[in-house]
């Protein structure tokens, strides 16, 4: 989710991955992948730095839920080993 500020309104959070486009001209104008379009107030540059950081952190906790092979097996009291 990243913060967007439609003209009209206060900053809400859009799913990045709903956007399909941004077109900037002169004003910035975020398409949907609905087709349904935002005009915001926020810069084109922002937008894409901000959707950015957002796949960025995405795939970083991805990487955090691979198993790993030299991860440590706790057992749980009263829990039986199988």
């Amino acid at each position: 989710m990243i913060p967007v500020t439609p003209i009209v309104g206060r900053t809400i959070l859009l799913d990045a991955e709903a956007i399909a486009a941004i077109e900037s001209n002169p004003e910035t104008i975020v398409v949907l992948t609905d087709q349904r379009r935002m005009v915001v107030a926020d810069t084109a540059d922002e937008l894409v730095h901000r959707i950015g950081k957002a796949r960025a952190s995405r795939l970083a906790k991805t990487q955090d839920l691979r198993p790993r092979r030299d991860a440590d097996v706790i057992a749980f009291p009263g829990a039986q080993a199988s």
